[in-house]
């Protein structure tokens, strides 16, 4: 029974890994920043990746910058899965849209500001 047992354990442990959709962080922010840029403008952007293990996905905040600027801060978070590569946690582009105009005008910039930028 122990051979058959430990050769349970070594087919578990010799199965190969899944192929992942997005592999690592370069690649998350990357996917993430093309959504970014298409669904809401130039101004917002990400630069960071964290893997949560729990739950297999990329952690990507999500910033507000101008070149003028620089970083105002950050106006949502969004959650990538790795397996998959689907957005499966983030706030609807209108109201990332919302967040950064509420930044931008704490910060001063108006509209028209924006369009200069």
């Amino acid at each position: 029974m122990s051979t058959a047992v430990s050769a349970t354990k070594e087919q578990i442990i010799q199965a190969p890994s899944p192929e992942l959709a997005v592999p690592d962080a370069l690649r998350a922010i990357a996917l993430v920043n093309r959504w970014l840029q298409k669904e809401i403008g130039m101004a917002v952007s990400t630069a960071q990746a964290r893997f949560i293990p729990a739950s297999y996905c990329w952690h990507l905040p999500v910033h507000l910058a101008y070149g003028s600027t620089g970083p105002l801060g950050v106006i949502g978070d969004i959650y990538l899965h790795a397996a998959t590569g689907e957005l499966i946690g983030h706030p609807a582009a209108e109201e990332l849209l919302q967040r950064a105009t509420a930044l931008a005008a704490a910060h001063g910039i108006t509209g028209e500001d924006e369009e200069e930028n």
